[in-house]
């Protein structure tokens, strides 16, 4: 598989960013320079040289793009956009077919509301051919949209539009390019986009999408749809609880994360310590939709921020019932406690009949006190109880799948540098990330890795010290995602383990940018 583009750097989902023969891309063309030329005969963008064909529409033409090793041109980009739902379907099946070996160059649209999510969708070039049409028609681009002015604002509009594409390179660099397009969603065609998208195009999506991003900003109903919550709640709905807790006590969001570190579930916490080693504790929440406690320092429960207005709009509704219905299909309770402000009764049509309802404000001194009862009531002496092994042992198997459960016998925990780790027969197999809410391999445990054959990159014969570049990875494991825990093998050798900086796809396509951050 040859590796086309030597230059690249960054990787986010569909997006890309870095540098192309010295040229920081994602880019706007300037259709003046010496980097763009269309004539009669031929085009040429950034010294790659392509025949002059048209087509027209591109995506209703059985040769809908001409290429050259490194770029890939999509025609009539202004007709394109006015069918977002075929466009959005096109550049999907490019990125499937193509991966990440070239550019796509799509011409003629510039739109700077339009821009993020184009971006998003995998375009890396645009050129200013419709910027210029705009401001010769004394179009004004500003932060608030478009307005008319009366010169020819051409400079203005060129700086806004490159300033923009400066944010996109560096939130793509940093994981954050999901905020910016929401937040730069000002365009109706760029909703759609993203809406078309999230709606139809998840598993492609996902493949290539973080395994977290440094923060979620939820401020609209778009977030909903991310494809990390998405996958967040799938696999909420095949958890599986601890052992031996075997009452659940559901309970509301609190704007500080952890939750259990909020002045609401510090107070409930501190009422019903007794107890809580029989409880299995379920908070509910949107976007992110159900996060047993013992998940909630995991991203996406312990990342995000929602604005709170203690209403919850009918999308939310639906999505949060119908997680709690499927998860409870796979998660027996004995009994169900309830403990939730008048906000979340709605939870009421997907619980059993014989759920416990405590409802009105948490923090009341006479709630608490009907919760305890409720609690010393039902809580028998002879009742098994869970502890923080069996959480660890959930954690693992949602982090890295069920097939890690069969080596998970006769492990222990041991806290070390106020590290907690996961022990097996004196060796140690994980390592407890508390900030960031997940467990790091070691060596000891790579082994498992390879012989499942996942989170796997395999490497050319060398030593892996502080980063593996794409340009030495051989082949890596379709399972992996930016920010993954990896082994890094050789030869069915285990030399090395850490964390991933690039889709499966990308480490195995490029030739430059930072594969895997190595820790031992």
């Amino acid at each position: 598989m040859s590796k086309t583009i030597d230059d690249i750097h960054y990787v986010m989902g569909f997006s890309m960013c870095g540098y192309y023969k010295n040229i920081k891309f994602p880019l706007i063309i300037d259709t003046f320079s010496d980097n763009y030329k269309n004539d009669n005969k031929e085009i040429k963008i950034i010294g790659n040289e392509f025949d002059k064909k048209i087509y027209y529409p591109s995506f209703l033409d059985g040769n809908k793009i001409i290429e050259s090793d490194d770029i890939i041109i999509i025609f009539n980009g202004i007709e394109l956009i006015q069918r977002p739902r075929k466009l959005v379907d096109f550049l999907v099946k490019l990125r499937n077919k193509h991966g990440f070996k070239k550019l796509f160059y799509l011409q003629g649209v510039s739109d700077p509301y339009i821009i993020p999510v184009l971006v998003y969708l995998g375009i890396n070039i645009f050129d200013d051919l419709y910027i210029r049409e705009e401001s010769n028609k004394k179009i004004k681009y500003n932060v608030a949209g478009k307005s008319y002015v009366d010169y020819n604002p051409l400079k203005e509009n060129v700086d806004f539009a490159n300033n923009l594409i400066s944010s996109l390179f560096d939130s793509i660099k940093n994981n954050t390019l999901r905020e910016v397009v929401e937040k730069i969603a000002i365009s109706s065609k760029a909703l759609e986009l993203l809406r078309i998208a999230d709606s139809y195009y998840y598993n492609d999506f996902i493949k290539y999408f973080p395994s977290r991003t440094p923060y979620i900003l939820a401020n609209s109903m778009e977030s909903l749809n991310r494809p990390d919550l998405i996958k967040y709640r799938n696999d909420i709905m095949e958890y599986k609880k601890p052992e031996n807790r075997d009452i659940a006590l559901i309970l509301p969001c609190s704007a500080k994360k952890p939750y259990s570190l909020s002045k609401t579930h510090m107070k409930i916490i501190n009422e019903i310590s007794n107890y809580r080693k029989y409880l299995h504790e379920l908070i509910v929440t949107s976007p992110v939709g159900l996060v047993p406690r013992e998940l909630e320092n995991i991203y996406p429960a312990r990342f995000y921020d929602i604005p709170v207005i203690g209403i919850w709009y009918e999308d939310e509704k639906i999505m949060m019932n119908n997680l709690l219905k499927n998860y409870l299909k796979n998660n027996y309770y004995n009994k169900i406690i309830a403990y939730i402000p008048e906000d979340l009764e709605f939870l009421r049509e997907v619980l059993p009949e014989d759920t416990v309802f405590i409802e009105g404000k948490v923090t009341d001194n006479a709630n608490l006190e009907k919760l305890k009862g409720t609690l010393k009531n039902m809580i028998k002496k002879d009742f098994n109880y869970g502890n923080k092994l069996y959480d660890y042992k959930s954690i693992l198997s949602f982090q890295f799948g069920k097939w890690i459960n069969k080596y998970l016998d006769n492990i222990r925990i041991v806290n070390n540098f106020h590290q907690d780790m996961i022990l097996k027969d004196k060796k140690i197999l994980f390592v407890y990330n508390d900030k960031i809410g997940k467990f790091t391999i070691t060596k000891q445990s790579a082994k498992f890795f390879l012989e499942n054959n996942k989170f796997n990159v395999a490497i050319d014969d060398f030593k892996p010290t502080s980063n593996v570049y794409s340009v030495g990875v051989k082949d890596a494991t379709d399972d992996i995602k930016p920010l993954d825990e990896v082994i890094l093998t050789y030869n069915n050798e285990v030399r090395g383990v850490g964390t991933a900086m690039m889709p499966y796809k990308a480490m195995i396509d490029l030739n430059k940018g930072i594969a895997v951050k190595v820790r031992s």
